[in-house]
């Protein structure tokens, strides 16, 4: 009995001993609660002053640097993450073995190798065990199914961490205005009258404002003759993010530029085989990349702007009865006669 007791016990402790080594290697393996991650981009054909982006996850915020080339701070964004946020992030890096990956992913062979986009390092910091994980150069293609799940859920959080609130935006836009060569001249009364989010494109926003002048026209006038007469304005701000990338005044002046508006021309192309398009040509003989397969809106607007500076917009198709295809385009005033040059016509 006093053996049988002994066996049972010395069985019992083995037992128990493999139990306690397999839950430590699935500790040094697994991300912790209390784990930073850490994005890091650079490298990619960027704005110097965004050269290196740094995201760090912490247990109570995401906090997004930039910096430029001389690794100087140029712009921070902080905001808190909520603790159901962050648990699916670890949860997410757990699930996917973040922790037993290869160190580095890059182009096998008979993989294209993508230029411009720099580098991406996917780091966890913790006390026990750390890990840094790079694609170089950075492309979803290099990745596997389950690294390319945890970069796409770190880039939403930098795109949280880069949304600013509401207060945010129309302050941003009202000191944008006030600190604008028309308003900052004799401008007064400014009242936001509309405030919209774009649902297409998350990050834009659209304010209208109303507000007066003292003096006719538009811009910085110091060196002008001007009418002394009070003259009421509307203007319009879009802001992606943080940054007002267009606005106009009395749908006639662009604040952004300094210029009056240009007429924008519809044009008409000439009948074309559908799928031997001037664009679609300059696709397959490989003069752009995309990351994903273009829309045709997509491949015509980078074909313009490509080859002759020229900004396009509201493509439409026509198919017609002898299988060719038609497009009308919008372009502004002074792209008219390059068009015409190519056998287009004003609509």
């Amino acid at each position: 009995m006093n053996k049988l007791f002994i066996f049972f016990m010395m069985a019992l402790f083995l037992t128990s001993a493999g139990c306690t080594e397999v839950q430590n290697n699935t500790n040094e393996n697994a991300v912790s609660d209390t784990a930073i991650v850490v994005y890091l981009s650079y490298g990619a054909f960027t704005l110097p002053e965004m050269a290196v982006q740094e995201l760090v996850v912490n247990l109570t915020a995401v906090n997004l640097s930039y910096y430029n080339y001389q690794n100087e701070l140029t712009a921070r964004y902080v905001k808190s993450i909520d603790q159901e946020t962050r648990d699916n992030l670890i949860s997410l890096l757990n699930n996917n073995s973040f922790m037993e990956m290869n160190d580095q992913y890059e182009p096998q062979e008979g993989q294209t190798v993508v230029a411009d986009t720099g580098t991406v390092e996917i780091q966890v910091i913790q006390s026990d065990a750390s890990k840094i994980i790079k694609i170089d150069p950075y492309s979803p293609e290099y990745m596997p199914e389950k690294l390319r799940e945890i970069n796409a859920a770190l880039i939403e959080l930098k795109q949280y961490a880069m949304t600013p609130s509401e207060n945010e935006v129309k302050e941003t836009a009202s000191q944008w205005i006030m600190s604008a060569p028309t308003y900052s001249f004799d401008g007064s009364d400014l009242a936001l009258e509309d405030y919209q989010v774009s649902t297409e494109n998350p990050g834009e926003y659209t304010l209208n404002y109303t507000f007066t002048s003292s003096h006719g026209g538009y811009g910085n006038r110091s060196d002008q003759m001007v009418t002394q007469v009070i003259t009421e304005h509307s203007i319009e701000v879009v802001l992606y993010n943080r940054n007002v990338i267009f606005a106009t005044i009395d749908d006639v002046w662009d604040e952004v530029n300094q210029v009056m508006l240009e007429k924008t021309v519809t044009m008409k192309s000439q009948e074309m085989n559908c799928s031997q398009t001037p664009w679609q040509t300059w696709y397959a003989d490989g003069n752009i990349n995309f990351f994903k397969e273009p829309t045709e809106e997509e491949l015509v607007i980078a074909y313009f702007g490509t080859v002759y500076n020229i900004e396009v917009s509201d493509l439409s198709q026509t198919s017609l009865d002898d299988g060719n295809c038609q497009y009308t385009i919008k372009v502004k005033e002074s792209a008219v006669e390059t068009l015409t040059e190519m056998g287009w016509q004003e609509a």
